[in-house]
């Protein structure tokens, strides 16, 4: 297994310095089709904050398959290429829902080039075959999912078709969707994957409900201006020189009648531009309160700066985006997408993939439902 950089290692990156920043993530770089499930969808405009302090997912590999199962129940499992730094361009994310009646789902995806059709051979049989659509993503589910789930764990040899035969590794994927069995409370009844037995599905316990977080209603007016003066003070204490690490900017974004967010740079590498999130109110600036600070994907103590990754902000969404590569593919880093409540930023998304070796995307690591 070829795991991501730590923090530490991360930072080794800006040694590929003045280069212009990435351009920014996606509404949602890990390309979900919308028909998924889908974090932050809005709740009734009555329901109660959680206060909730998100606590993610750990992400467990099973040789050719990581897998991670998030605070709402859904279980991702995403295939890998075999050996370490593999690249596959083709892979498959099994995705099961927490719950009695959770449905597996399947989605393939090829990374590059558009195909008419594909198809999933296990065993020398085509099992589930259909029409991707514009973005190269074929999303299974109902029946057709579940048996080209069940196809792939009793079966030794599987490919993708896509057009050129690309070869799936089933090894680990067995094990992976057992550990999905257990973290679901499946074990022993008719609705496991793996560790089936005779209990029936009634004794499945439900999907955790998710935590709700009560977002503020964002103003339109033009950001505020800090000074050059709190800008410097600002890099001096960050340690943000001016100087070093690529292209300098700070960024502003209004999100209330008194708060304007700034996002300043702090250096860059050859993928990853990094940004300190401040907070302009009253006339003064201060590091972004988080209810979760992150740098590189790893949480951090509370009360420490956050650092953003190829950060963007959007008005629309009212979303706060970091999306930390590992490598310059994509296939496996951080995201995290984080709403304003009036105080502080809370995270309301989160996915990952830790091992580099070819993944088609992130897991989901933590979720949220979100309202105003």
């Amino acid at each position: 297994m070829h795991p991501i950089p730590s923090a530490l290692a991360f930072a080794l990156v800006l040694t590929a310095c003045n280069q212009a920043p990435p351009a920014a993530p996606s509404p949602d770089p890990t390309a979900t089709p919308a028909t998924t499930p889908t974090p932050a969808a809005a709740t009734p405009a009555a329901a109660a904050d959680s206060g909730v302090t998100p606590k993610l997912a750990d992400i467990r590999v099973f040789r050719d398959w990581a897998i991670a199962c998030d605070n709402g129940g859904l279980c991702e499992a995403a295939s890998l290429a075999a050996g370490e730094n593999g690249v596959l361009g083709t892979g498959l994310i099994v995705r099961r829902e927490g719950g009695p009646d959770g449905a597996v789902s399947v989605l393939l995806r090829k990374a590059d080039g558009q195909v008419d059709t594909a198809a999933v051979q296990v065993d020398g049989k085509v099992v589930a075959q259909g029409r991707p659509d514009g973005e190269s993503r074929l999303l299974l589910t109902g029946d057709t999912a579940r048996r080209l789930v069940d196809a792939m764990i009793a079966g030794r040899v599987a490919s993708i078709r896509v057009g050129e035969p690309v070869a799936l590794s089933l090894s680990g994927l067995s094990a992976a969707m057992r550990y999905a069995d257990d973290r679901q409370g499946r074990v022993g009844t008719v609705t496991a994957l793996v560790a089936r037995g005779d209990r029936s599905a009634d004794t499945v316990p439900a999907a955790p409900a998710l935590p709700v977080v009560r977002a503020a209603n964002l103003a339109g007016a033009p950001a505020e201006t800090p000074t050059a003066a709190a800008i410097a003070d600002m890099r001096r204490q960050l340690e943000c020189p001016a100087d070093e690490f690529g292209p300098v900017s700070q960024d502003g974004y209004r999100l209330d009648a008194r708060t304007t967010l700034i996002l300043l740079s702090c250096g860059s590498g050859a993928y990853n531009f990094m940004t300190r999130p401040l907070l302009l109110r009253d006339g003064k600036l201060a590091p972004a309160p988080f209810d979760i600070a992150m740098d590189f994907g790893e949480p951090k103590p509370a009360g420490t700066p956050a650092t953003l990754v190829n950060a963007d902000w959007s008005a629309d969404t009212g979303r706060l985006t970091s999306w930390a590569k590992g490598r310059g593919l994509g296939d496996c880093g951080s995201l995290q997408r984080f709403a304003w409540d009036g105080t502080r930023f809370r995270l309301v998304e989160a996915k990952s993939m830790t091992e580099c070796r070819g993944a088609i995307d992130l897991v989901s690591i933590w979720r949220a439902d979100v309202t105003r």
